[in-house]
């Protein structure tokens, strides 16, 4: 569901439900303006298939001055915008599409509350569905702070069961909301704990991410997110490793692999050490995942090494014997680690090509370039294999960026197996019509041209630090061919007779680039105008 706008009787303007009748008018036109607005740019857009439904969610405040349901939360604001879409009119609006028969196709109502469930059947949905017999209606952002959440929610999920146009509740909210002030920070069913999980480069500045810790639920007898999982038939969250190093995360040596040993889970073990196996360029069968599970097991309780103290080095030694649960690949390559921000693989790859000696970094392939990874993965699998290494976990790795990785993870994901060492550069064959030769015949006040046309045959070849193009034609016409991340692009002839046709298609362009981002704009100046 597209939501128009979310509480728009307490935005436009802010006075709609307590100020005088001019408030809902307002409010509705801008409502039905900006649909307007959304259904004439889906239509711009040629979207087809089925279509996305819409729905405008209000506050449970009663709209005094609303012609309809004076002395009812929500319902008032309902009443005057369902009238607006009926009779645009009326509240000052034409509208360019049908919005009336979009309205009763395509809308559902909807609404916020923190009022408990026991309120809702006398003071909203008994009154709701002799009014609106034919729209669904749903709770958009729906908590009673400060109540039993498994009594409280069973109760209202009850409501939607013996209610056909209820369809139920959206649980405000997932994390509480520290930007806000006071009881607005109530609502989060998980907080922040105080273990930094990792940072975020954004803009210049540096930010710390947190862990998430769940809130307590007093009177539920659980926390807030378990209470939410139980009404809902789900299951309760580990919430024991929320606030621990990740071992997806940490360093794969000596120090990361103490950190989640220091943690005595062999749940978390057991993450690390797969992920070390897949950074051998191995993998675990699933018909293995038993061994796996009870090396990391011996490793938390001590028993691998009867009570010595294990260490990283020991385990990639066992690891790389290949012992028979761990398939490893002779396809595997040094790529770009995809867990990894591309502000860091960038880092790698100025380091790496400051070092490599047998190749340049000015010839990655064309169809590697414009993407971060894959030119890591043209990179990192180039150096790992002029530094002949036989130990990825120290040779592939800069800094957590590199991970040497089976073919079967590689090759999924998007172009990576293109740029790998040993890959070939992409070549493409394209056959374009070109003008050859033009005779003019002049008769009277008119002139008559023929053009005729001549196949043209362009091969282009991706390959390090230059385009290969061979061009057999007639002669009349200069062609001129581009190629871009590896694909043939189209392009205009530069001859001297195209000249004029190439500011008309790039006017053209312009003119639909320029268009495209007005569209976009056009919902919210709508909806500015139609407040105004």
């Amino acid at each position: 569901y597209m939501n128009i706008l979310n509480e728009p009787d307490l935005k436009m303007p802010s006075s709609t439900d307590i100020g005088g009748p001019e408030g809902p008018m307002q409010m509705a036109r801008s409502l039905i303006s900006a649909f307007d607005a959304m259904l004439e740019a889906e239509k711009e857009a040629g979207v087809t298939g089925p279509l996305i439904n819409f729905t405008a969610t209000f506050s449970y405040a009663i709209c005094a001055s609303c012609e309809g349901f004076p002395d009812k939360p929500a319902l008032g604001q309902m009443w005057v915008l369902d009238d607006a879409m009926r009779n645009p009119e009326k509240y000052g609006y034409t509208p360019i599409n049908d919005i009336s028969a979009a309205y009763t196709a395509r809308f559902l109502h909807s609404f916020n509350t923190q009022n408990p469930a026991t309120d809702l059947q006398h003071q909203f949905l008994d009154d709701y569905s002799v009014h609106f017999p034919t729209t669904p209606v749903y709770i958009g952002e729906y908590h009673r702070v400060h109540a039993n959440q498994t009594e409280d929610l069973e109760m209202i999920l009850s409501l939607a069961e013996v209610n056909p146009l209820f369809f139920g509740i959206s649980f405000f909210e997932y994390q509480v909301a520290y930007w806000k002030m006071g009881s607005e920070q109530d609502f989060g069913m998980l907080g922040l704990g105080d273990f930094e999980v990792a940072s975020m480069p954004y803009f210049g500045q540096t930010f710390s991410i947190y862990c998430l810790a769940p809130q307590d639920s007093p009177l539920s007898g659980m926390s807030m997110p378990n209470a939410v999982a139980a009404v809902y038939g789900g299951s309760a969250i580990d919430t024991s490793t929320l606030c621990l190093a990740n071992p997806e995360g940490v360093a794969l040596d000596e120090s990361g692999y103490l950190t989640v040993l220091s943690q005595n889970s062999s749940s978390q073990m057991s993450l690390f050490v797969e992920r070390v196996v897949n950074h051998m360029g191995a993998t675990v069968p699933k018909s293995r995942s038993k061994q796996l599970n009870d090396l990391a097991e011996s490793i938390v309780d001590g028993s691998v090494s009867k009570g010595s103290n294990y260490s990283m080095a020991e385990l990639a030694t066992y690891l790389g014997s290949k012992p028979d649960w761990v398939e490893f690949d002779s396809q595997a390559k040094c790529v770009a680690n995809r867990n990894v921000a591309p502000h860091v693989i960038g880092s790698a790859i100025g380091w790496v090509c400051s070092h490599a000696k047998t190749f340049s970094c000015d010839g990655v392939f064309l169809q590697c370039q414009g993407s971060t990874y894959k030119t890591a993965d043209f990179v990192f699998s180039r150096y790992y294999d002029e530094v002949g290494s036989d130990n990825p976990l120290v040779d592939c790795d800069f800094s957590g960026a590199a991970i040497y990785a089976s073919a079967q993870l590689y090759e999924g994901w998007s172009g990576s197996a293109h740029c790998v060492s040993g890959a070939n550069p992409v070549t493409i064959t394209s056959t374009t019509r070109t003008a050859s030769t033009t005779a003019a015949t002049t008769v009277g006040p008119e002139t008559s041209t023929t053009v005729a046309e001549a196949d043209t045959t362009t091969t282009t070849t991706s390959v390090p630090s230059e385009v290969s193009t061979t061009t057999t034609s007639a002669d009349a016409v200069d062609v001129e061919t581009t190629t871009t991340s590896g694909f043939l692009e189209p392009t205009t002839s530069r001859g001297a007779a195209h000249k004029d046709t190439d500011k008309e298609v790039t006017s053209s362009s312009l003119r639909t680039a320029v268009g495209q981002q007005a569209l976009l704009l056009l919902p919210l100046l709508l909806l500015l105008a139609a407040s105004a």
